[in-house]
């Protein structure tokens, strides 16, 4: 049990945590608003 401990600590698997934690709120943000990443939201595109 002490090793799942430390190995759950380093740093690649916060890494790796952090990084599918970013992408899903990404991803899911593009879904709900779509457009974000374009600077389309807040004004139409002519």
């Amino acid at each position: 049990m002490q090793h799942l401990a430390k190995y759950l600590t380093s740093a690649p698997v916060i890494a790796t945590i952090t990084m599918f934690i970013l992408a899903g709120a990404l991803i899911e943000l593009n879904r709900f608003f779509p457009g974000l990443q374009y600077g389309t939201y807040f004004h139409a595109v002519p």
